[in-house]
């Protein structure tokens, strides 16, 4: 349990929104003192958080654990910890982070499926140029998600959301995670653990969902192999991390055709300033027919927003009051 502090504490935070002051976006109910600095790539400069009992971020590197000789909390306000290096958190500092991304990002998921099943973002285009090549009479019929099979990697929150909703379509649900699951709420579920898991849902699937976090372990987890596995009448599906996908294997999958096509959202590249506009992968993902890009904005909604703000704000709360922190990390916390 933590030590309750003896003053208010001090808080590293990104610029709040235009017209709001730092209590009304981070909801708290004690005194704190909020260093509000700009962060270039993500992170700010080491030397602000040298005397700060909270950092509020996604990116925490070497240098920045060297400055934090009074740190006490990471507050993530995201779920993704991989920008987090665990050997920089120094000794004595808890990491938690933050979900509540799961309902918007299920709802993605599925908004995805249907698009690529109908082909929708093709023939809406193709339409608009006068172009009837998607009309049923020429193309022919259309595929459903009734009665299909939507497999899942990873079956944490978002992936129990997503089973939700694909039972509500109809689909049967396979799912894959890394434990044993012994109270799975939707009894519709499909549910294996174990080295063979993987395998299973990528054979079985129509649809293939990859929801699990990138850690070590799950760095470039779907490669060649596994993506030869999957049916090439299938779709892949990626709002986690562009990472644990293989970039090359998957590209070649889509061009070539050995899977029927991909939604994803997020990438291998990304912005590292205001006017930095890279492009998301060193393959041409953009030219193919058969995918449907999204800059990682599955989750951004207002609402997720909301949620994650009052968590920060409640753990906050907790350290200011002594009590323990939720949502803790305890693989890369050193507490």
């Amino acid at each position: 349990m933590p030590e309750k502090p003896k003053r208010p504490l001090k808080i590293v935070i990104p610029p709040v929104p235009a017209g709001l002051c730092a209590n009304e976006w981070w909801p708290v109910t004690t005194d704190v003192d909020w260093i509000e600095t700009p962060y270039l790539d993500n992170k700010p400069h080491p030397d602000i958080i040298a005397d700060a009992d909270v950092y509020i971020g996604t990116d925490f590197n070497k240098e920045m654990g060297k400055a934090a000789t009074n740190l006490k909390a990471i507050l993530i306000a995201a779920a993704g910890y991989d920008r987090i290096d665990p050997a920089a958190v120094p000794e004595g500092v808890v990491v938690a982070n933050a979900y509540h991304h799961e309902a918007p990002i299920a709802e993605w998921v599925m908004a995805v499926a249907v698009a690529l099943d109908h082909e929708l973002f093709a023939s809406e285009k193709s339409f608009r140029n006068g172009d009837w090549s998607h009309w049923p009479a020429r193309h022919g019929s259309f595929r459903e998600l009734f009665g299909r099979t939507f497999g899942i990697i990873g079956f944490g929150a978002i992936g129990k959301r997503v089973a939700k909703l694909a039972t509500a379509y109809d689909m049967n649900v396979i799912a894959a995670g890394r434990k044993p699951q012994t109270e799975i709420e939707n009894t519709n579920v499909e549910y294996h653990y174990g080295d063979a898991a993987i395998d299973r849902v990528l054979i079985h699937s129509d649809f293939v969902l990859i929801s699990t976090p990138l850690i070590d372990s799950t760095h470039g987890l779907i490669g060649k192999r596994e993506l030869d596995l999957m049916n090439n009448n299938a779709y892949l599906i990626n709002p986690a991390r562009g990472h644990i996908i293989d970039e090359k294997a998957l590209y070649e999958a889509l061009a070539q055709q050995h899977i029927a096509g991909a939604a994803i959202d997020t990438w291998y590249d990304y912005p590292v300033s205001d006017h930095d506009v890279p492009r998301p992968s060193k393959y041409p993902f953009w030219k193919l027919d058969n995918v449907i890009m999204t800059p990682h904005h599955s989750g951004a909604t207002f609402g997720t927003r909301d949620r994650r703000a009052e968590t920060i704000a409640m753990n906050i709360d907790r350290l200011t009051r002594g009590k323990p922190l939720i949502n803790v990390l305890d693989d890369i916390s050193n507490n």
